[in-house]
């Protein structure tokens, strides 16, 4: 049975998705591993966490400042990588700018996520936060800050991720712009969303959020969507189809990552 246009799209959209967020992971967790060698730290890394061998002695306020706060650095460098990326290729009708732009919403993500999710839950993050006895004031600031900056991300990607059309259509009408947005937007992070916790499985709540984090990114795309114009990209033909080497490599990296960390790892 041949498969509709717009199912075809999320199934992309979401192998994207679900891969750039591999990769984000992956690196901010790198970057965590790397912090704590500086202080040699032993850790153990498994698919979902890494455990600092470390007894609460141990630390002390610059080793919980660099190595809680890596993570999220890195991730910010990386998030002004991947959109510079995205927004160069915005107009290049290949799905490969996808990555780069789902790349960037799961890098800012994770650094706003962790700072608002940290001062509320004080982990990760929010031990950096606690070791500066920070009041309950500052957290909240903290807090609203990083949802206010994800929404107002979400304004300045909505054009960006409209321009994406150019993967699938010659132009993005307003009777077809909503359907685009909730297959190329919205059901790849519910999709994707439900594949990471699963792969995850399980995550605290610190964790949790900052993988749903993204929501308020979406939200904003969707609400914002409606106020532009009829875009129009070019002439050239248009086939919808899946990607099937691209879902091919989704399934085959998230087996090989979650099988080789199931035991977890000492370094």
């Amino acid at each position: 049975m041949k498969l509709p246009d717009n199912i075809r799209i999320a199934i992309n959209s979401t192998a994207y998705y679900i891969l750039s967020y591999l990769f984000v992971f992956i690196v901010h967790q790198t970057a965590t591993i790397l912090a704590s060698f500086f202080f040699d730290y032993n850790v153990q890394v498994d698919y979902s966490k890494i455990f600092f061998m470390v007894s609460r002695y141990d630390w002390y306020f610059d080793s919980v400042k660099i190595i809680f706060s890596a993570g999220p650095l890195v991730c910010l460098i990386l998030s002004v990588f991947m959109i510079v990326v995205a927004y160069r290729y915005k107009e290049y009708n290949g799905s490969l700018k996808l990555f780069f732009l789902w790349g960037f919403v799961h890098s800012i993500s994770i650094f706003l996520g962790s700072a608002y999710a940290g001062a509320l839950l004080g982990e990760g993050f929010g031990h950096v936060l606690i070791w500066m006895f920070m009041p309950d004031t500052g957290k909240l600031i903290i807090t609203l800050i990083s949802l206010f900056l994800l929404a107002a991300t979400g304004f300045a990607l909505t054009r960006t991720f409209l321009l994406s059309g150019n993967i699938y259509f010659n132009l993005l009408e307003t009777k077809n712009r909503l359907p685009f947005i909730i297959f190329q937007v919205i059901l790849p992070f519910l999709i994707g969303s439900l594949i990471i916790i699963a792969i995850r499985f399980p995550v605290d709540l610190y964790e949790l959020l900052r993988i749903l984090t993204p929501v308020f990114v979406i939200l904003t795309v969707l609400l914002s969507s409606f106020g532009f114009s009829v875009l129009y990209f070019d002439e050239n033909p248009r086939t919808i189809k899946i990607n099937g080497s691209l879902v091919a490599a989704a399934l085959i990296i998230y087996a090989v990552y979650r099988i080789a960390l199931h035991f977890p790892v000492t370094i």
